[in-house]
């Protein structure tokens, strides 16, 4: 074959990789700012240089071992999507009013990472799902950002995951203050299950919501392993909470089930109430890494340390530990 016809081939079989990805963006090692316009599939190492929106209607598929680097915007730089108000942010984020399906597998995880050559939390935003339905976020590594996965109104299976070095590992809410953004005034709806968070700022953050926390290791956060603020209906069973600066913080907080979970050696206390707290929290049923009822109330801060708040009830708890608790 002469070189003029290898070149030509060269062509046609080169168009159609670049037709093709449209329907698998697998190709291109850049994905700069901008909007996903149909069904697509992200997989082999991509840096994300700008925000990137998953319209409504519209799904993105991550693929099994595919890594997602984030570079870090400098000052100035026009590559946020909608400015950087609640519920958007300052850094690259993958906006999710669609849905976004990103299953990885225990041989295969999927990453989301900083591309900074010294990264650090905060070095990318948020995977950030607002009002969406029917997300995964399963077998992945998610580290160095500043919430690991974010959601206002949003539904979000998180399974199996690993979340380190962020300032908030997972953060949902039920959005009152950003009028006429999506999900505005729905609660979120999240299922987080089998993970392991570990050397965040803070764990698992929710705040009017609707969370199912169960099985999962939540240990070495900075400054909490979870916050409940406000009503928020569910369930936090069989996790291992553990050397957190605090390992449950409640803020007005009202609805959960807390039971069946091992909860010991929080560095201030294990279960704590902030102020305004006016209603007691039952927490029956949970192992402390105690059995003498005052060593354990040494370790919890409610209304029998400041009267003005609510106290946390921990009877009857639990003499063993929990053996299936924890990822």
């Amino acid at each position: 074959m002469g070189a003029t016809m290898q070149r030509m081939l060269f062509a046609v079989v080169t168009a159609a990789l670049i037709t093709l990805s449209g329907e698998c963006w697998g190709a291109p090692r850049e994905i700069s700012k901008g909007v996903i316009a149909k069904d697509i599939t992200w997989e082999g190492d991509l840096l994300v240089t700008g925000d990137v929106h998953v319209p409504e209607g519209v799904t993105l598929t991550i693929a099994p071992g595919t890594t997602v680097r984030f570079r870090k915007f400098a000052e100035g730089d026009d590559r946020n999507m909608f400015g950087i108000e609640s519920p958007y942010y300052e850094q690259a984020e993958i906006i999710v009013t669609g849905r976004l399906v990103a299953r990885g597998t225990v041989e295969k995880p999927i990453t989301f990472t900083s591309a900074e050559a010294k990264p650090q939390a905060g070095d990318w935003s948020a995977i950030n799902f607002l009002g969406s339905r029917g997300n995964v976020v399963e077998n992945c590594l998610l580290e160095y950002a500043y919430n690991g996965v974010h959601g206002h109104g949003a539904e979000v299976l998180i399974r199996g995951n690993t979340f380190r070095k962020c300032a908030v590992a997972i953060s949902v809410k039920k959005e009152d203050e950003a009028v006429g953004t999506p999900g505005f005034g729905i609660p979120a709806d999240i299922t987080v299950t089998g993970n392991l968070i570990e050397d965040n700022k803070g764990g698992i953050n929710v705040r009017l919501s609707k969370a199912a926390i169960t099985r999962n290791t939540i240990r070495g956060n900075k400054f909490f392993g979870i916050w409940i603020k406000g009503k928020c209906p569910g369930e936090i069973s069989r996790n291992e909470i553990t050397a957190n600066q605090k390992g449950i913080f409640f803020y007005k907080a009202d609805g959960m089930i807390i039971k069946d979970n091992n909860i010991f050696g929080n560095i201030d206390y294990n279960l704590a109430i902030a102020d305004e707290q006016g209603k007691d929290i039952p927490v029956p049923g949970n192992w402390f890494g105690l059995t003498d009822r005052t060593k354990i109330e040494e370790l919890v801060f409610d209304g029998k340390s400041d009267p003005s708040i609510a106290r946390i009830v921990v009877e009857p708890f639990l003499t063993e530990r929990v053996k299936d608790a924890g990822r």
